[in-house]
């Protein structure tokens, strides 16, 4: 570099050459779309525009077309050379050049011009960047079925979160009652649902920023919202319920088993299709995109109830290919390409090479050791196209689990590049109450971005300084490393392989009286959290956030590190219980229900800053309960010291 200032951008680009010099922009010209079709580039005119007024405060007109008297700061124009989402841009004395493979390529571009503006203001380097997308498609999927519905100012945010990290697709997961089906009132009516008129809107404003709003709807598995219902419960293959399989679940946690609603649906029964085909029908028509991800993860009782001869006779993968290829005909005959996740199908992989050519499996895993190598390859080989999908580790971890993410995005990404995925989605789930705030999950929408953009040069991209000048504008630039070491307090929990899970949320999630997870805790598991945690909680008094939701922000991160304090008090006392060391002291009881009722306060004040309110008790209901065992508890005590 021939500057003492460092140029950073993220992600970082394929190629940038810097070279001697600064352009100085001038206080008046024009940003010129070169040519007589470039309205296609419009929106990226427009937006740099915009950044040229926030970040500068500086007024270019727009000027379609080449003409000596213009004169020309910004020059837009064409390339058939260029793959498409790809740009150049050049910047010399003459001005700033950009190149574009496709309209997208131009808007990416622009994003890429903000960092640089932002940097180094109206004096900017001399550079040539040659930039264009490892995967062609990058999204990110946000969960909005658990309990957590997004307020659409927070969905507008996340988009904008979104374009600037040059992702292009996002979905909305939906089962049960996340939105509001014309055709079911019933289904939704005391919930607080997306409607089709705001999925109209939120469409539109993706569209401004070259991102594909895609449907997402579970459609076998997960159907819980419905198949609980009177209504629908003949519809379901176990519609009693059932007892998970004991290789499913952790037996600490659940030490009497794992009972769970029926959640599947019978393959056999021709109105679950006419069921589908509905929701589907009052789903799908406020979506421009071609694209539907149909779900059908985790069918877990499938073959074991209605089924089971079925399955005996032909398979249980046999009979999940054959529901599969069913929901398939109903979504060509809706104009559109399947998305499905490819956990159960991945189990039979000798069926792979039987599902239709134009599905998309969505291979997910959540864990750093993931097999996303050996499970691509078996798509690959049989033809099928894919996306890897790996996570944020936001959800069940109350502040995140950053190495784990970091790991398994990383993981993802370099092998979904060497066997071909045509996609790469960052899921963002909300398991167990959604307790995680959203900036929580902010580093792995990050890093994600980068890696899915490019990924060789974005491995060890600086994923703390993004955040801390890109999206906090903090401006003691301590607040991306804070977050990450926030998401890895877990690393000082027992070391006993929780799979997208951490024991302190385990722990806020079970019965007082159960005991058996903290079997390998130790007093100075605790001690070490205790420490750990309050040091980050002193560094908050450090941070000079500049974003427009700053204090938010600050009251979210003081939440999450309530949350792990409260749970590391409450794994002291069921250490106690399952020590039978004596009786507690009823005080200390006393101070958990009053430390408690603090959380719950202020975590029901944060909610509805950025959500809806529907969904907020279930959210907090495990810990209205963990309250209330609590006073028995305390009760208890004091019974006992009266005695």
């Amino acid at each position: 570099m021939s500057d003492n200032h460092p140029l950073q951008l993220f992600p970082k680009p394929q190629v940038l050459v810097r070279s001697e010099g600064r352009f100085q922009h001038p206080s008046a010209g024009s940003i010129v779309l070169a040519g007589e079709a470039e309205g296609s580039v419009l929106p990226a005119a427009h937006r740099l525009q915009l950044i040229l007024s926030q970040v500068l405060q500086l007024s270019l007109s727009l000027s379609v077309g080449t003409r000596s008297a213009t004169r020309s700061v910004y020059h837009f124009s064409y390339s058939p050379l260029l793959p498409a989402q790809g740009y150049e841009i050049r910047i010399d004395s003459s001005g700033i050049a950009v190149i574009y493979g496709s309209p997208e390529g131009a808007y990416y571009a622009t994003a890429t011009l903000k960092q640089i503006l932002q940097q180094f203001g109206r004096s900017i380097p001399y550079l040539q960047i040659m930039d264009q997308p490892d995967f062609a498609a990058r999204g990110l999927m946000i969960d909005i079925s658990r309990n957590k519905i997004p307020r659409l100012e927070t969905l507008y945010h996340i988009i904008d979160f979104m374009a600037d990290l040059k992702l292009n697709q996002l979905q909305l997961y939906i089962e049960g009652s996340p939105f509001a089906y014309e055709s079911f009132p019933q289904v939704w009516e005391l919930e607080t649902p997306i409607t089709g008129e705001e999925i109209l809107l939120l469409d539109a404003y993706c569209k401004e920023r070259y991102i594909e709003l895609v449907p997402n709807q579970n459609s076998f598995g997960h159907m819980e919202g419905w198949l609980t219902r009177p209504e629908f419960n003949t519809l379901a293959e176990i519609p009693e319920g059932f007892m998970l399989p004991e290789n499913m679940y952790d037996s600490e946690m659940y030490p009497e088993g794992l009972f769970m609603h029926p959640g599947t649906f019978h393959t056999e029964d021709p109105e679950v299709l006419e069921l589908l085909g509905t929701m589907y029908d009052d789903l799908l028509p406020y979506f421009t995109s071609k694209q539907f991800n149909v779900g059908c993860d985790e069918t877990y009782e499938l073959g074991l109830g209605k089924s089971k001869a079925s399955a005996g006779a032909a398979g249980k993968g046999q009979l999940y290919l054959s529901f599969l290829q069913k929901i398939h005909k109903l979504v060509l005959e809706r104009g559109k390409t399947m998305q499905f996740w490819g956990d159960i199908i991945i189990q039979h992989p000798e069926l792979i090479p039987q599902l239709p050519k134009d599905i998309i499996a969505m291979e997910w895993g959540y864990s750093a050791a993931h097999p996303f190598e050996a499970d691509t390859l078996k798509f690959r080989e049989a033809g099928i196209p894919f996306y890897v999908c790996p996570g944020t580790s936001s959800w069940n971890s109350l502040t995140g689990r950053s190495d784990n993410m970091l790991a398994n995005l990383r993981s993802a990404a370099v092998h979904g590049k060497n066997n071909g995925a045509i996609g790469y989605l960052i899921t963002d789930w909300g398991d167990f109450g959604h307790w995680q705030h959203l900036p929580v999950s902010y580093a792995g929408f990050a890093y994600g971005a980068a890696v899915a953009w490019n990924v060789e040069n974005n491995l060890e991209a600086d994923v703390a300084a993004y955040l801390n000048t890109a999206v906090f504008h903090d401006r003691s630039g301590k607040i991306g490393q804070l977050l990450l070491d926030l998401g890895n307090y877990y690393k000082y929990e027992s070391g006993v392989v929780r799979p997208n899970d951490t024991e302190m949320s385990m722990l806020m999630r079970t019965p007082l009286h159960q005991v058996q997870l903290v079997t390998n805790l130790t007093h100075g598991h605790f001690d070490q959290l205790e420490h750990y945690i309050e040091g980050i909680e002193a560094q908050l008094e450090q941070l000079e956030l500049g974003c427009g939701d700053a204090r938010l922000v600050l009251e979210e991160l003081r939440n999450g590190i309530h949350f792990v304090q409260h749970a590391v008090q409450l794994a002291r006392i069921k250490k106690h219980l399952a020590q039978g060391a004596g009786p507690l002291d009823p005080s200390l009881i006393h101070r958990q229900i009053k430390d408690l009722d603090l959380l719950l306060h202020h975590y029901r004040q944060l909610w509805i800053q950025r959500n809806r309110p529907g969904g907020l008790e279930q959210s907090v209901s495990k810990l209205v309960r963990l309250r209330s065992e609590y006073i028995g508890l305390a009760a208890e005590l004091t019974g006992s010291a009266a005695l």
